[in-house]
């Protein structure tokens, strides 16, 4: 086995973070292990929309990183990577501090693209974090009180759009005329056909205003000018919610490092070019021949735990194996209390979909933690559930 000298070191803490280091522990508890990140807590980002919607407590979705590598045997830095010399393998971050590693592993995730539109970084909420999370939450809090309608404008009617519009009308009933904005011709455009079509009928039910073929052309403080087939218009806003897409959150990168659509590009083993101990994954990264994998957890995770395989074969001084990527399908939530499955030739929606998404959730929260699992604790009470669950899809469980 070859000698570890310097640690593994994990930049970003996200779906692909978490599950490299878990993994890599599991597979070899003696390995030196590292997890940077800028945040304190971990963000379990698919749950977000039931914490705007009070169903879920903020404890159980976003735990502390403190509590969550207590005990594990990894040690977890709260900083900011400034500067890779991937030639001398060493990182340096915005406090002056410098750290050698063995192997280095980039996850930082992506942040919100404001596509270049005017007045989105100073007029728009966001929704990619914790801080966007307690932001919005306060708006909302704030304006409860008042028995004015508002217009409310979501950009963007992909997954995040759709589960945003369904949980404020939801929260604030005739509360806000809503308007989910979307620049091509259908929401959910790269979802799939049933819970595109769930979602529809969940929007249809709450009457919540689809414009599709509309683009943003610049957003004021009060104003939001549009352009579709009946050409400008400039509407009233009182809140307007950006989920039109993220771009990589990059840290600082050489100029020696290949990219591609703005992505660190990266071989079928994740590693970058001239540099076989640095590896990208997630959001930040494309690897080369697959170019049309989706920026989801499900992809982050499944990256993440083929890495931590391969940085133990690494250290066993054998050969790396290739990625290859499974669909496993996929979930959306669709109000409080409802949601939408579409996965393993399983389709459900409603209230069994809403508690069968939990589960499934529950069960890929990271394990490095007893912390982490305390979002399941909820399971336990609902037995009956559960076994409906097991009992309707042995095969899938």
């Amino acid at each position: 086995m070859k000698s570890i000298k310097k640690p593994i070191v994990i930049v970003g803490a996200g779906f692909g973070g978490m599950t490299v280091a878990s993994n890599l522990k599991r597979l070899n508890p003696s390995l030196p292990i590292l997890v940077v990140d800028s945040e304190a807590n971990f963000m379990f980002k698919p749950l977000m929309y039931e914490v705007l919607s009070e169903e879920l407590p903020m404890w159980e979705a976003a735990p502390e990183f403190s509590d969550i590598f207590s005990n594990s045997g990894i040690t977890f830095l709260r900083n900011c990577l400034t500067k890779i010399n991937f030639d001398e393998n060493i990182l340096e971050f915005s406090d002056e501090l410098k750290v050698g590693y063995e192997f280095l592993v980039l996850c930082t995730g992506s942040i919100s693209n404001n596509l270049l539109v005017k007045g989105v970084e100073e007029h728009c909420y966001f929704f990619n974090n914790l801080n966007d999370l307690n932001k919005l939450k306060t708006f909302l809090l704030k304006i409860q009180k008042d028995n004015i309608k508002r217009n409310l404008f979501i950009i963007g009617a992909g997954p995040s759009g759709v589960e945003i519009a369904c949980k404020i009308y939801d929260i604030h009933e005739n509360k806000f005329n809503i308007y989910l904005v979307e620049r091509s011709n259908e929401i959910l455009s790269k979802n799939k056909i049933f819970n595109r079509e769930e979602a529809e009928k969940a929007l249809e039910n709450r009457k919540i205003n689809i414009l599709l073929n509309t683009t943003v052309k610049e957003i004021s403080e009060q104003k939001i000018s549009i352009s579709n087939d009946s050409g400008i218009q400039d509407l009233d806003h009182d809140l307007v919610v950006w989920t039109a897409g993220v771009k990589p959150n990059l840290p600082y990168i050489d100029e020696k490092i290949a990219q591609k659509d703005g992505r660190i590009l990266v071989n079928e083993n994740f590693q970058i070019n001239n540099y076989v101990n640095s590896f990208a994954i997630g959001d930040i990264s494309i690897i080369e021949g697959m170019e049309d994998l989706p920026l989801t957890a499900q992809v982050a995770m499944q990256e993440g735990n083929h890495l931590a395989k391969n940085l133990e074969l690494l250290c066993l001084e054998k050969e790396l194996l290739p990625f290859e990527f499974q669909d496993n399908g996929e979930m959306i939530s669709l109000g409080i209390g409802e949601a939408s499955i579409s996965a393993l030739g399983v389709t459900l929606s409603g209230k069994f979909a809403f508690e069968a998404r939990r589960l499934i959730y529950a069960s890929k929260m990271p394990a490095i933690s007893k912390t982490l699992k305390s979002g399941a604790s909820w399971l336990f009470q609902k037995k009956s559930f559960l076994n409906q669950f097991i009992n309707k899809y042995p095969k899938e469980v």
